[in-house]
């Protein structure tokens, strides 16, 4: 099943200054299922350190995927890939990784998210929902747009993008399997009770 409450890296500014590898023990402990390591502008050898001090917390059930580095993710034998309009078509990665990897993408539409659906798509981010710090200036494409794109979708769809556990509820009602968050749980003063709210918030309505 495809996890529902999702953490996306980002060390530059998403983890309050602590070591990455605890703010994800952190999160897991929380509740979070899936991390994606998008780290873009690390090379490859600081990824592979990364990466390094995280694989041990697969142990605890966490999958773990990583933005666009198909070899990366061969190397370190990781539950898949994060891909974008920008990188290796989806039915490329699937070739390479087999029908089990974890292949996720990156949409802004409904179209978008349609055809990684067609390539062969575990399941796919639709962002951005609300304004985000992490695009600043930016606005959020709302609730009728996420119900628009998520309509007709045989994938699950991870909401992103200005996401609290407040709103939540209103996203999953809009259509959205789960919920994927950056500075909402990595920057959280206590990582662990932000990544339970959200939790608590997905299952009290999965009823």
């Amino acid at each position: 099943m495809t996890p529902r409450l999702c953490f996306i890296t980002d060390t530059r500014r998403g983890t309050a200054g602590r070591p990455l590898a605890e703010v994800v023990r952190r999160a897991r402990q929380g509740g979070v299922e899936l991390v994606i390591l998008r780290e873009r502008t690390l090379p490859k050898k600081a990824l592979g350190a990364l990466l390094e001090t995280l694989l041990p917390l697969r142990e605890q059930g966490l999958k773990l995927v990583i933005g666009r580095r198909l070899d990366l993710a061969r190397a370190y034998a990781l539950d898949g890939v994060q891909l974008a309009a920008d990188a290796i078509p989806v039915r490329e990665a699937r070739a390479w990784l087999g029908p089990d990897a974890l292949i996720g993408y990156s949409a802004h539409s409904g179209p978008e998210a349609r055809r990684a659906e067609k390539e062969g798509a575990s399941y796919v981010t639709l962002s951005p929902i609300y304004p985000t710090s992490s695009k600043p200036g930016a606005p959020g494409r709302g609730l009728v747009w996420l119900a628009q794109a998520v309509r007709g979708l045989g994938v699950p769809v991870l909401a992103l993008g200005g996401l609290t556990p407040a709103r939540t509820r209103e996203v999953l009602e809009a259509g959205a399997w789960g919920v994927a968050a950056v500075t909402a749980i990595g920057a959280a003063a206590d990582v662990e009770l932000a990544a339970t709210e959200f939790r608590n918030a997905i299952l009290e309505n999965s009823q």
